[in-house]
């Protein structure tokens, strides 16, 4: 019975780690488009990996700043995205964004007390 349970628990723990490190085919590449808080705006281009790393990277959000930042907490769910990055602000940029049609994300996220929406296209 040890060894069944032990058994059980190693597969779940490999599944876990396979599962982590891929980024599903269909997220792979670059995203960008507009993103939105109030009236300000600018661009945003999110990248996802083939394993299972990304970045994101913003115009004219002066809190989060200009340069490119590694994603963290990357979870794909289906057809949804969870993820956060750290910007230049007190807080991280947390989001969850939804493929629609199959070539674009619309994004809502927090960050830093904002409320930012996206829409991106895949390049």
């Amino acid at each position: 019975m040890l060894l069944k349970n032990l058994l059980v628990v190693c597969i779940l723990t490999l599944a876990t780690f396979v599962h982590a490190d891929d980024t599903p085919r269909k997220y792979v590449g670059t995203w960008s488009g507009a993103w939105h808080e109030g009236m300000t705006s600018g661009t945003l281009w999110l990248t996802f990996q083939p394993n299972g790393t990304g970045s994101i990277r913003f115009t004219n959000l002066e809190k989060f700043g200009a340069d490119e930042v590694m994603l963290t907490s990357i979870r794909f769910l289906g057809n949804r995205i969870n993820f956060s990055a750290h910007g230049m602000g007190i807080h991280d940029f947390v989001s969850h964004a939804f493929l629609i049609g199959g070539n674009k994300l619309r994004g809502n996220a927090e960050f830093d007390g904002l409320a930012v929406t996206y829409r991106l296209s895949k390049k």
